[in-house]
């Protein structure tokens, strides 16, 4: 039972944590381009955190979903153990 909730700890913090570091890296260099730049248009950078974002999102999509489903079926089968388990 303590593997399944690490597992899901994990996994949530890979899925999340992954972009949001994607999403922080792409936002300094577009800072810096932007103050090399001189260019101080805001739809600039949140144009690239959304283009980034999809990206992510399209590249690691499919594992995500993979191992949530695989996670979500471990479940399941932890919760059948349990009700066999009974008196």
């Amino acid at each position: 039972m303590q593997s399944l909730i690490l597992d899901s700890v994990i996994l949530v913090t890979l899925a999340a944590g992954i972009p949001m570091v994607g999403i922080a890296f792409t936002s300094g260099v577009v800072a810096l381009l932007q103050a090399v730049t001189q260019i101080q248009e805001q739809s600039v950078s949140h144009l690239v955190k959304v283009l980034t974002l999809l990206t992510l999102a399209l590249v690691g999509g499919d594992w995500v979903g993979n191992e949530v489903a695989a996670l979500f079926e471990r479940s399941l089968r932890a919760i059948e153990m349990i009700g066999r388990r009974g008196p």
